[in-house]
């Protein structure tokens, strides 16, 4: 084979990856300056909405195994779990 057919062969190659890694579009998002802003507002709306939720399912549960701890009735435990709670409870 000869040297301009494996230069040949080899930039066929270079084209077909570039085409399936997307470079394309990916050039195009970039001259579009208010997509990007746009799609980076909507991905950090979504971020910290899920942080929220996950923060509010966390201290949910959290409360509830403390309400169960004090079920219990363990002496020196019970008595700084429901100081806790009441905390949690004045906060709201």
């Amino acid at each position: 084979m000869s040297d301009e057919k494996r230069a040949t062969t080899e930039l066929e190659k270079l084209a077909t990856r570039l085409e399936n890694c997307g470079l394309e579009e990916y050039i195009k998002l970039s001259q579009r300056t208010w997509k990007i802003l746009w799609l980076n507002f909507l991905s950090g709306v979504a971020r910290g909405l899920g942080f929220t939720v996950g923060t509010a399912i966390v201290l949910a549960i959290a409360y509830k195994v403390l309400k169960q701890l004090i079920s219990m009735n363990i002496p020196y435990l019970t008595e700084v779990l429901k100081d806790v709670v009441e905390l949690i409870k004045n906060v709201q």
